[in-house]
């Protein structure tokens, strides 16, 4: 039985007002010796191997795809896999390899639905620079809305969960059956058609693009993929919204990359 956890990370990731900016790559660049051993040390107490692939790639979404096609090259190689992005750090011990059903890939669902109430004041205020925006590229909502645009195209009416792929495990053979890359240019021609050809307004779909949870989350649900749906203790995420790290957690993931809370 051969396991594998692996990570990936760049320290100059291109600038963006959303993904990454100066102060995320700061912490990254000042916690990065914390992270790399806390993730090691995890691994090695579920008898794991620990990689950490320092990619050249510094564009953030196409280092989202890289970390999908590592986990196709894993898949040939080991027998069980977990991937954790670089800024989730395991907090609470407890052997995910021992406790998840491994013949099923699994990650952890987001769901943000919004009501037409909600989705009316944003248009209206969509150039008002003070308004809290509801929309953006990253967000939970314009990701879902881009998933269910494609699998509207295929006839199938989708529900509202979009996969984060900040933690993702399974074994050898459950993750050969999402075939990614096989699928990868269908998908990115479906996307734009959907883009033009869509059930939400432009203020909406102007935001979808290629996304590996799109992706990800739109072959699950196209081709009945058998997966699993990770406990929220598996992918606590912080972020501005929930800003305080739960004791209960097993993965602590700091979207909001204040790894103080975990290291200070």
């Amino acid at each position: 039985m051969k396991r594998i956890v692996y990570s990936i990370y760049n320290g100059c990731v291109e600038q963006t007002a959303i993904s990454t900016n100066k102060y995320k790559l700061s912490q990254f660049i000042k916690y990065k010796d914390n992270l790399k051993e806390t993730q090691r040390a995890y691994a090695e107490k579920c008898n794991a191997e620990y990689v950490l692939h320092e990619t050249d790639i510094t564009n953030y979404d196409s280092i989202q795809f890289e970390k999908i096609f590592l986990l196709e090259k894993y898949a040939e190689e080991y027998d069980e896999i977990l991937y954790l992005d670089f800024d989730i750090v395991p907090h609470i011990f407890k052997d995910i390899f021992q406790s998840v059903d491994l013949t099923k890939i699994s990650m952890h669902p987001l769901k943000r639905e919004l009501t037409k109430k909600e989705i009316a004041w944003e248009i209206r205020n969509k150039n008002n620079k003070d308004h809290l925006h509801l929309f953006d590229q990253h967000s939970v909502f314009c990701k879902t809305a881009a998933k269910n645009s494609m699998l509207l195209l295929d006839g199938i009416s989708g529900h509202n969960k979009l996969y984060n792929t900040g933690v993702i495990i399974g074994d050898s053979q459950s993750i050969k059956k999402l075939e990614f890359s096989r699928h990868l240019e269908e998908m990115k021609i479906m996307l734009n058609e959907a883009q033009t050809d869509c059930m939400f307004p432009e203020e909406i779909s102007k935001y979808f693009f290629h996304n590996n949870e799109v992706f990800i989350s739109y072959l699950l649900e196209r081709y009945n993929v058998p997966h699993n749906d990770l406990e929220i203790q598996w992918n606590f995420i912080l972020d501005p919204l929930y800003p305080n790290v739960n004791e209960a957690a097993y993965f602590i993931h700091h979207v909001n990359k204040e790894f103080g809370l975990s290291f200070d």
